[in-house]
């Protein structure tokens, strides 16, 4: 950003008797599309009718501009200024105000302006215009506690400049500055706007110059509704808070954000109305709402580009998080709510091993996250309102622009914005960047033809311009290219009706790709999952990682591949070209080579989450390694899932299910458990599987329960006792019965569990699985304290204590002794709770079994809660959470600090 640039003096030409014309000289600084902030002074004392204002750059250029806005006498003295001219050059930016907050003392250090003040003039280059000015830079601090009353600023600069002649006009040197934009160096978000000079000191003395804030610019337009207010983004002013005298040097500003919205695009081009309006929606009255903005339009459109620039224009108004999550749209790469945000929860700093367990957990921290500062969340094809919704912040001061196909009109309150194609003009200064501007000024007719060709969608312009640029091409007139772009528009027949200047693009692109480059380009289309690696790509096509590498370096090349990823590069295929991709697979592929595409594509996913997961212990607590690979793969193993699911891969199904459940448990990704077992029943009956079958219905089962659903769920164990019968296996019978019997309780119906637990009892009994046995006993004191009948569950446990005992089994002695001090807590028996506590977690310190000690740790809180000791319950606790702390374990951290807070 050159900064330098914008700059400008502001000249006016004002009638100074019979023929006579006055000039005066002012500051101004472009601040966005074709605005310029000036001083009211410099453009207005009555007007008069040969009265006119001029722009004047620092390449002396000079440009005729309209007053669109300005302050009356004695009103502030600020004015925003219209260059319509064609040529003038624009800023690439919209200038990011901000407001000085006065409640404070102390100064607001790293300010700075650059104007034009009358002590270093030249002459003019035409006679008839004022002399020229030299440009200034002027650095210094704004005092807050000056000129309150009159709601100005106050600039203190150590610039001094010249003294005047001797004889000369007692005037400051520094007339001519007025208009100038003061700024604020942030070294987070950039240059911020806190004003325009509007006054400075007398030819003596301190340099200090006056200042009106940019907030005054609200007097100008009451309703807000104006032009230049939406297009330059008004109203959403940044705070900078003035340092305390005493307080750290260094700037005076907020720390910045999370930034997760990927690279911009270095060939950006125009799109500055459709910006600035967007702009405008984003930041209109943030401090009473949350703007939410819909940004559609058919594919190509670039519908995903302008939503990252202005991601990123707008750090300044958002700093504490700029994030995107990608939603895949209406294909196998499309996300779940709960996966999306995870991702987002992932961009906003929550590491894998400290994410919250439950899906109403990971909503709640998500609200919480975005409500600690203004946030800009980012969601790229969405499909649906319903699958937006949750994803929205819900704190005024923070915003959502939605990307979709579709208008998404259900979405509550939201703004729409249609993006159109480029128009002609935009799309062949987008041609014109990407090829060179040498090439296109040559052959200008057979350019507007290229652009005309490919629908003036950004998406195909690229591709084409990259072809443009191969070594094919890039030799020939450009006349070629558009001949060639004529000929290829009705190739395929699969892409959708509005999509020719699309399939135009990619045909030519595709024909310049060496063959096997175009197998490998094929290959990538079949890929399940929104993004890719390179050892996905090359698992999927039998390749090394490296030759995978060149191969998406040439596909890059020509724009039919993007690069992502913050750090590892990570590839992406717009659903545009993974759909023209796919097709062609279709038409030159014959169907075995697809399916083996496929299929090596999630035997990667597969192969790589088995290789952690059938580690030993690692269905209860993965590998570190697994958790963090996960949290980038998550979407991308899901849809491979589901694939497989579509394609019948039944085995592929069942195995990736099943590496998938001790990692979904532990992260409590019940969502995506639920669909990865309810595809995994499938596969075991088509296999006729009934060990796998039973498995993943008790699995289908337990996710529904925990999403708290209560339909559908007894079906499943039905069907599971069935097998069991046709199995004739009683053992796993009882399990079944067991695990039927909670959903009862967690119906409310113990009653009901306790039919159930007596069946599982009797067959473990039959069986002489003592083991068993004492297993059980834990769920039926439970059923039996529901039903509020303690003194039940303390016989119960007693007896499976006793039975544990028999067995010399420590272990199982310390779970019975548990289950005994819940009951005899429950029953009011305090003193023999906590000796039967105690034997618990002696045994666990023993064993340094650190969440199970945390667990009899939490449960001694509470009897010692119960029995009015709230100190000794407070010192249990607290030793409780040292040692969840230590295992990053949110949820369970989450229950000991809400049971801390109720005792404080």
């Amino acid at each position: 950003m050159n900064l330098t640039d914008h700059a400008v003096e502001v000249l006016r030409r004002r009638s100074g008797g019979v023929g006579a014309s006055v000039w005066t000289v002012g500051s101004g600084y472009a601040v966005g599309a074709s605005y310029v902030l000036t001083a009211a002074h410099n453009v207005t004392t009555g007007p008069t009718p040969d009265e006119e204002v001029l722009v004047r750059r620092l390449d002396h250029r000079e440009y005729r501009a309209t007053v669109v806005a300005a302050g009356p006498p004695g009103g502030p003295d600020i004015a925003v200024l219209d260059v319509a001219a064609e040529d003038f050059p624009r800023p690439p930016f919209t200038v990011a105000f901000a407001r000085i907050d006065r409640s404070g003392i102390g100064p607001v250090p790293d300010c700075w302006a650059m104007g034009f003040p009358g002590f270093n003039t030249h002459p003019a280059h035409a006679p008839d215009l004022p002399r020229l000015r030299d440009s200034v830079e002027v650095y210094g601090s704004v005092l807050p506690g000056f000129h309150i009353r009159r709601g100005l600023l106050h600039l203190e600069t150590g610039a001094t400049p010249p003294v005047p002649p001797a004889g000369s006009a007692r005037r400051s040197q520094w007339q001519g500055m007025s208009g100038a934009v003061v700024f604020v160096q942030d070294p987070v978000r950039g240059p911020l706007a806190v004003g325009v000079i509007s006054g400075h000191h007398g030819p003596a003395g301190p340099s200090s110059l006056t200042v009106v804030p940019v907030t005054e610019l609200a007097a100008l337009d009451e309703s807000r509704s104006s032009r230049w207010w939406r297009q330059l983004g008004l109203g959403a002013w940044v705070t900078i808070r003035p340092r305390s005298p005493s307080g750290p040097s260094g700037p005076a500003t907020l720390t910045g954000g999370r930034l997760a919205l990927g690279r911009p695009s270095a060939h950006f081009t125009d799109r500055e109305q459709e910006a600035a309006e967007a702009t405008a929606l984003l930041t209109r009255d943030l401090s009473e709402s949350v703007p939410v903005v819909v940004l559609y339009g058919m594919g190509g459109v670039g519908k995903t580009t302008l939503a990252r620039q202005l991601g990123h224009r707008l750090g300044s108004v958002f700093p504490h998080a700029r994030v995107l999550v990608d939603l895949g749209g209406a294909c196998e790469a499309a996300v779940s709510t709960d996966a999306a945000i995870v991702q987002l929860l992932g961009h906003l700093g929550v590491k894998p091993d400290r994410m919250p367990h439950q899906p109403d957990e990971r909503r709640r921290e998500l609200k919480n996250i975005l409500r600690q500062g203004p946030s800009l969340v980012v969601i790229d094809n969405a499909v649906s309102a319903r699958q937006v919704e949750p994803l929205l912040p819900d704190a005024p001061g923070s915003a959502a622009l939605v990307t979709s196909r579709s208008a998404l009109t259900a979405l509550d309150g939201a703004d729409l914005l249609l993006l159109d194609p480029l128009p002609a003009d935009e799309g062949l200064r987008l041609f014109e960047r990407m090829v060179g501007s040498r090439a296109v000024p040559r052959d200008r007719e057979a350019s507007r033809s290229i652009v005309s060709l490919v629908g003036g969608l950004p998406l195909a312009i690229r591709v084409t311009a990259a072809a443009a640029a191969s070594p094919t091409l890039r030799r020939r007139p450009l006349s070629v290219l558009a001949d060639r772009l004529a000929g290829n528009s009705a190739s395929l027949l699969g892409l959708r009706s509005g999509d020719t200047g699309l399939r135009s693009s990619f045909d030519l692109s595709y024909q310049l790709l060496r063959e096997e480059t175009q197998g490998f380009f094929r290959c990538l289309g079949l890929l399940p999952g929104a993004d890719f690696s390179a050892e996905a790509a090359a698992g999927a096509t039998a390749l090394s990682a490296p030759h995978a590498e060149e191969l998406l370096a040439e596909l890059a090349d020509q724009h039919l591949v993007e690069v992502r990823g913050e750090t590892a590069a990570r590839y992406q295929l717009h659903d545009m070209l993974r759909l023209y991709a796919r097709e062609r697979a279709e038409n030159e592929d014959p169907e075995a080579h697809r399916r083996a595409t496929l299929r090596g594509a999630v035997q990667w996913y597969e192969r790589s989450l088995a290789a952690w997961m059938s580690l030993p212990g690692a269905h209860e607590r993965p590998p570190e390694d697994a958790l963090v690979w996960y949290a980038q793969e998550h979407t991308n193993v899901q849809a491979g899932l589901r694939a497989a699911h579509e394609s019948g891969e039944w085995d592929l199904v069942t195995a990736l299910s099943t590496s998938l459940y001790g990692l979904l448990a532990y992260r409590g990704r019940w969502e995506d458990l639920e669909a990865a077992k309810t595809w995994a029943v499938e596969a075991a009956r088509e296999q006729h599987d009934l060990p796998a079958e039973l498995g993943s219905l008790i699995h289908l089962a337990e996710a529904r329960r925990l999403l708290g659903r209560t339909d559908g769920i007894a079906p499943l164990y039905e069907r599971a006792l069935e097998i069991t019968t046709e199995r004739g296996d009683d053992g796993r019978r009882g399990w079944v019965l067991t695990h039927y019997g909670d959903f009862a309780c967690q119906l409310g119906r113990p009653e009901q569990a306790m039919l159930r637990y007596a069946e599982a009892g009797r067959i473990y009994d039959a069986q002489g699985d003592t083991a068993a046995r004492i297993w059980l006993a834990a769920h039926i004191s439970d059923a039996q304290l529901q039903s509020g009948r303690p003194d039940d569950a303390v016989r119960t446990q007693e007896e499976a204590l006793r039975l544990s005992r028999d067995r010399d089994d420590r272990g199982e002695e310390a779970w019975c002794a548990w289950h005994l001090a819940l009951a005899y807590d429950a029953a009011g028996r305090y003193p023999e709770a906590e000796n039967a506590i105690g034997t618990a977690i002696a045994f666990h310190r023993t064993e340094r079994d650190r969440g199970a000690l945390a667990t009899m740790l939490a449960a001694l809180g509470r009897v010692h809660e119960h029995s009015g000791r709230p100190d000794l319950a407070r010192e249990a606790l607290q030793e409780a959470l040292a040692l969840v702390r230590s295992l990053d374990a949110p949820s369970r951290e989450e229950e000991i600090r809400a049971e801390l807070a109720r005792l404080s």
